[in-house]
């Protein structure tokens, strides 16, 4: 008999568990001023300009016929950017200008790019189809060594 009571007072607490964890409505969006059904994302805050991803790094290689430079980030990692006839370089004015190949690249402000490979640059660029497109290319330290690459271990430096 004290199983039997045992057991039906347990079976009456899950009961009275069961009943007041029931709801009366469904969970609704705080803003659901209408009662369609749908919901209405906000509206996006006006005035804030689009920040475009900003890439720092050291100027390793330029491929004109490529339409790509590689760019070494701080942790040692290379990302490549294309560009187009549409990519700024700022941070040249004072340079003088590569002397190259004149082929038939539309962009002459990346073409000064060339032989400053170890400049530090900074990068902004825009997403198109899975590529980095570079908008604006910034150079903030000019470096016009012809080896960009550091000494490493076992390679001995060159002096002349």
């Amino acid at each position: 008999m004290k199983k039997f009571v045992v057991l039906s007072s347990i079976c009456i607490l899950a009961g009275f568990l069961m009943i007041g964890c029931q709801r009366e409505q469904g969970v609704q969006a705080a803003n659901e001023q209408n009662n369609t059904g749908t919901y209405q994302p906000r509206p996006a805050p006006k005035g804030e300009v689009e920040q475009k991803p900003e890439t720092s790094g050291e100027l390793q290689r330029v491929d004109m016929a490529g339409r790509t430079f590689i760019v070494r980030v701080d942790d040692g990692m290379e990302q490549t950017f294309k560009f187009d006839e549409n990519t700024t370089v700022m941070g040249l004015e004072n340079q003088p200008a590569a002397a190259g190949k004149t082929g038939k690249v539309s962009n002459r402000a990346v073409r000064n790019l060339v032989g400053k490979e170890g400049s530090e640059v900074t990068v902004q660029w825009q997403d198109q189809d899975g590529a980095k497109v570079a908008t604006d290319i910034d150079v903030t330290q000019v470096s016009s060594s012809k080896s960009a690459r550091p000494v490493g271990k076992g390679r001995a430096k060159r002096i002349s």
